[in-house]
């Protein structure tokens, strides 16, 4: 008994909504057929109950653009100005062109923006690095044999951008970045070979000037800046293998060991990237390809040649190993997802010479 009084109580709810969605429906249309008519002061009324409550979103926006027209017609600006608005509220997307709409609309539009003051972003990867060396430290008389290895890193973060208009924006972010690299040489006291593999902790803090496309489904972009990071731990595999003129092989090695000491703590990177953004509803997710090119030395001269306590290093004759100078510059490839934080309003001064010269371009177009 108790179910079937739900049931029925579920029932009249459901049947009620689809009634007053029915009825908004066909007061729209009904709007609509006043509106060709000619019939425009009945309008506003008409709709005034469905847009309080019972309208769709899509239906809003559709009542929204009716009014502002009728409105312009009947000369009524700040009522026109007030729909608009109240129409991009709902759809913050919304983008008035001369082949789609009345030239008096795209006129009034011009008059507002629903671009976001800031936008977030947020996202994850994978990324390689590559060193650059500046000064090659050998422990061996002569020239010996060199391998850069590229090694598998991660990142994540955020960044948040400001946007001076629709296509560009600055911005700057915080990124966590785990990166390696591995270095292998070879012909050490002639047939020995050497395995460097350096793992390193960054914190990037990129600053940038995007540019940006802002209509369609697929939106490409690009940007260029710097990036101020922080290499706060750096650790190091080393493998020294001893081959005898017999040809056997007896491998010296040990656990990782901290070498942060050895490095400096603060560093710059010039940064280019670009990718795509994919439209998700009134959000976004993106593909991101990044370049950042170190600017200095990453090695502490001091520290070079020492251990942490400040003793000569043992590692320069266990492993023959004494750290190169080097930059370090890193590619990432990243995945993320853009909630745009839109403001509709008006804009304080609008450039009417300006407004017809874009009008003029878009009825050339």
């Amino acid at each position: 008994m108790r179910s079937a009084i739900v049931a029925i109580i579920l029932s009249f709810f459901t049947l009620t909504s689809y009634g007053q969605e029915t009825g908004c429906l066909q007061t729209l249309t009904l709007a609509n057929e006043e509106f060709s008519a000619g019939r425009f002061f009945g309008i506003p009324s008409l709709l005034k109950e469905c847009l309080e409550n019972g309208f769709t979103t899509e239906q809003r926006v559709q009542a929204y653009y009716l009014l502002a027209q009728a409105y312009l017609i009947l000369d009524d600006p700040i009522a026109a100005e007030d729909s608009y608005l109240k129409l991009l509220k709902a759809d913050p997307e919304f983008v008035a062109t001369p082949e789609n709409d009345p030239i008096d609309l795209v006129y009034l539009s011009k008059k507002f923006t629903a671009t976001p003051i800031f936008t977030p972003h947020f996202r994850v990867g994978g990324n390689v690095s590559m060193v650059r060396t500046i000064h090659e430290i050998n422990t061996e008389p002569y020239p010996v044999e060199r391998k850069n290895k590229l090694r598998p890193g991660f990142q994540f973060g955020g960044a948040i951008e400001w946007n001076i208009s629709d296509n560009l924006s600055v911005g700057g972010g915080l990124m966590y970045a785990f990166k390696s690299f591995k270095i292998e040489k070879s012909g050490i006291s002639l047939d020995d070979r050497q395995e460097i593999t350096e793992r390193q902790n960054w914190f990037d803090v990129p600053l940038y000037v995007k540019y940006r496309d802002n209509l369609g489904k697929i939106r490409p972009y690009g940007y260029a800046g710097i990036s101020l990071s922080a290499l706060v731990g750096s650790s190091v595999e080393l493998r020294l293998e001893n081959v005898s003129s017999q040809g056997s092989q007896v491998p010296t090695e040990g656990p990782n060991e901290r070498i942060g000491y050895k490095r400096i703590f603060l560093n710059r990177s010039l940064l280019f990237g670009g990718g795509i953004y994919y439209k998700m509803g009134r959000n976004f997710i993106f593909a991101d390809l990044r370049y950042m090119a170190g600017l200095n030395n990453l090695v502490n001269v001091e520290e070079n040649y020492q251990d942490e306590g400040g003793a000569f290093s043992q590692n320069t004759a266990r492993y023959r190993w004494v750290g190169d100078y080097y930059r370090l510059d890193n590619v990432s490839l990243s995945i993320g997802f853009v909630k745009p934080l839109y403001n509709p309003r008006k804009i304080k001064r609008v450039n009417t010479k300006k407004v017809m010269r874009d009008i003029s371009r878009e009825d050339n177009n």
